[in-house]
């Protein structure tokens, strides 16, 4: 009995090379196409020379832009070698056109006497930027013509923030806090906040400044007047000069007991409303403290009794004049020939500070040594030094006789 016969046809060993071959393009095909390794193409440069923070207006750019294409998602990172090294970038991006974009300022962590040196130009000198994705990567060759003033980064020094515990709640204790500190060149100053969990709130917007000792206020608010939330809070200076060097310099600073305070007025009475010359009227203002902060006050106290020759400010030796922040009720009347500068010269203060919530009545007398046959007489309340909270209620005409 004959065995049985293998009938499969064995390839020769030229259609076995050639299929091989076959293969070989197909895996470098895939590969192409975004397969285990992206194709690296296209690099080019923008230019050969930069100057750091220039604009390009008679001389190098002040950006190296690299351009290069993806044939697939890739792992792509940028060193840079020459005079310094440093890593620019490393960063996973898709398929497609890319450009990075190098000024010639890297990241630093550098101590200065007070202050972090944060970003630095680099050093005038021949550089390469070498750009990889996988296992491909293209050398970019160019200068930074740096200028030699940039060797040194702005100074900061002296930075002082007080008080450190700031309540603004516009009750005249702690509003705001100053923030002091030295420079030495020109450079643009910024100031924020930055909270424990990372968020930044900037208080002063970036500004050139001049070398010398400078003052920023920090009152609690972001630029737009919004109030920040009570809490624990780093306080940033920062210098950039013109070629980007950048510098910072921090301070603690705590926000408690933020607030808005609201005042209400329920009633202004001014009687009798026909009097002799020399007699007096008896003013009699309520208010309520209808915000979230105390309001503090100061004299004279309920009762106090003017003339139509004093102010505020003259009487007393002056031991009522305003000290600012302060609440307290006025009164004025049309035709009071001290103007907007002397408006509401007769004042009185609420005897206690007025808690949130809390209802009283104020005012005192007024006596009219004025010869007018009619005073029309108004009442508003004043937060002292800082603006007219509520203006020309009540408004009431008072006969004189003489």
């Amino acid at each position: 009995m004959l065995a049985a016969q293998d009938k499969r046809i064995k390839p020769s060993g030229a259609a076995r090379m050639a299929l091989f071959a076959v293969c070989l393009a197909a895996i470098a095909l895939l590969a192409a196409c975004g397969g285990s390794g992206a194709q690296l193409s296209g690099v080019s440069a923008s230019t050969t020379s930069i100057v750091p923070g220039s604009l390009g207006v008679g001389r190098p750019p002040g950006a190296l832009e690299v351009r290069y294409t993806l044939g697939g998602p890739a792992r792509v990172s940028a060193s840079l070698d020459g005079p310094v090294k440093a890593a620019i970038l490393t960063a996973d991006q898709s398929a497609g056109e890319h450009v990075l974009r190098f000024t010639g300022v890297i990241t630093a962590s550098e101590t200065l006497g007070d202050s972090t040196l944060v970003r630095r130009a680099v050093p005038a000198g021949d550089y390469t930027l070498n750009v990889s994705a996988g296992s491909a990567s293209t050398p970019v060759h160019f200068r930074v013509d740096t200028p030699a003033a940039a060797a040194k980064p702005p100074s900061l020094g002296n930075l002082v923030v007080r008080p450190q515990v700031i309540s603004p709640n516009s009750d005249a204790v702690d509003d705001v806090a100053e923030v002091t500190f030295r420079t030495e060149q020109t450079s643009t100053v910024s100031v924020y906040l930055e909270a424990r969990n990372g968020t930044r709130t900037s208080v002063f917007a970036p500004l050139e400044k001049g070398p010398g000792e400078q003052n920023v206020l920090v009152t609690g608010q972001d630029l737009s007047g919004q109030n920040l939330p009570d809490g624990a809070y780093t306080v940033t200076v920062q210098l950039q000069d013109r070629v980007g060097n950048l510098v910072v310099s921090r301070a603690p600073l705590t926000i408690e007991g933020s607030g808005e305070p609201t005042i209400d007025v329920l009633r202004v009475e001014f009687s009798p409303q026909q009097i002799t010359l020399g007699s007096s009227i008896q003013v009699s203002i309520t208010v309520k403290n209808s915000g979230n902060v105390p309001l503090r006050t100061q004299g004279p106290d309920r009762g106090y009794t003017y003339t139509t020759r004093d102010s505020y400010s003259s009487v007393e030796g002056g031991k009522y004049d305003a000290r600012a922040g302060l609440w307290r009720v006025g009164v004025d009347w049309d035709g009071n020939s001290g103007g907007a500068a002397y408006r509401y010269p007769f004042r009185w203060g609420f005897g206690k500070t007025l808690m949130p919530g809390e209802t009283l009545t104020t005012g005192g007398r007024i006596t009219i040594l004025k010869e007018e046959r009619q005073m029309w007489f108004f009442g508003g309340i004043l937060q002292e030094g800082i603006r007219i909270v509520r203006d020309r209620l009540g408004i009431t005409s008072i006969g004189v006789s003489f």
